[in-house]
């Protein structure tokens, strides 16, 4: 196959990888600021994929790496600064913490990359077998949702108010005034319950609005979203007024489970 560039930033990114994280076949180019690889986004068609440090993007770099055509990317470091501007777009392909290892990225550039028909056939079979497991584990959580739903088929209760959701998430925070958040941290379920209430309030929910409802740090929460989405709990719209801004939803499925859960521990009257 012919060379492509694996596109690499300065700080975090450009130190982790090296040719332990490069797979057969890509070669490595650095880029040493947001403007730089903003332009090589733009003039070279070979990039099959950007690795980016936060620390030295900017929002017009997060809107390219989002917009349509874009290779795919991932983003390592604190993403709080552009929370308003990540909208999850699947060109984005995971989001990393600040201190990923080496492991962890060519993990995520492997999985990436295999998304990419040109690069299928480069991968050595230690890669291959990791994407197959991660690959079947995505769809037994799949199967193990269609099939709670074909047993269960879970209908709608409608005496669940949005205060009543409201109060269990009032609650879940309250008790960070007497113990540490991280001790009861269930960036999940805090989402769940921000949605269920959202959805009750005839509300819609940004990707930002939903990582501070998770009360984990930004790049925790993104991920939780995405593998939600992934697995079919969340869903993920474009706002139609802001192209660049996602709007993120429960499920019907998953609303209803929410509303039958919520309503058998409802105090009765």
């Amino acid at each position: 196959m012919n060379d492509v560039d694996l596109i690499v930033l300065a700080g975090q990114a450009g130190a982790l990888v090296d040719s332990d994280v490069v797979p057969p076949g890509f070669r490595v180019t650095h880029e040493p600021d947001a403007a730089s690889l903003r332009r090589r986004l733009g003039e070279d068609w070979t990039v099959a994929l950007s690795v980016v440090d936060l620390g030295i993007a900017d929002t017009d770099l997060i809107d390219r790496l989002q917009s349509d055509g874009a290779p795919p990317s991932l983003l390592i470091g604190d993403a709080a600064r552009f929370v308003d501007r990540v909208n999850l777009a699947p060109s984005v392909r995971a989001y990393l913490d600040p201190d990923a290892d080496a492991g962890a990225i060519r993990a995520a550039a492997v999985a990436a990359l295999a998304r990419s028909s040109s690069a299928v056939g480069d991968f050595s079979d230690r890669d291959s077998s990791r994407l197959n497991a991660l690959g079947r584990e995505v769809e037994r959580i799949a199967r193990a949702l269609n099939e709670l739903a074909t047993e269960a088929r879970v209908q709608p209760v409608e005496d669940v108010g949005a205060p009543f959701v409201r109060a269990i998430l009032k609650r879940r925070r309250d008790r960070e005034r007497y113990f540490p958040a991280e001790l009861f941290s269930d960036p999940a379920w805090d989402m769940l319950l921000d949605l269920t209430a959202a959805r009750l309030e005839k509300r819609s929910v940004s990707v930002s609005s939903l990582c501070i409802a998770a009360a984990v740090p930004t790049t925790t929460a993104l991920r939780w979203i995405r593998n939600l989405c992934d697995v079919g709990m969340f869903e993920r719209t474009t706002d139609p007024d802001d192209l660049r801004r996602g709007i993120i939803t429960l499920s019907d499925d998953t609303a209803a489970r929410m509303m039958t859960y919520l309503a058998s521990i409802r105090p009765a009257g």
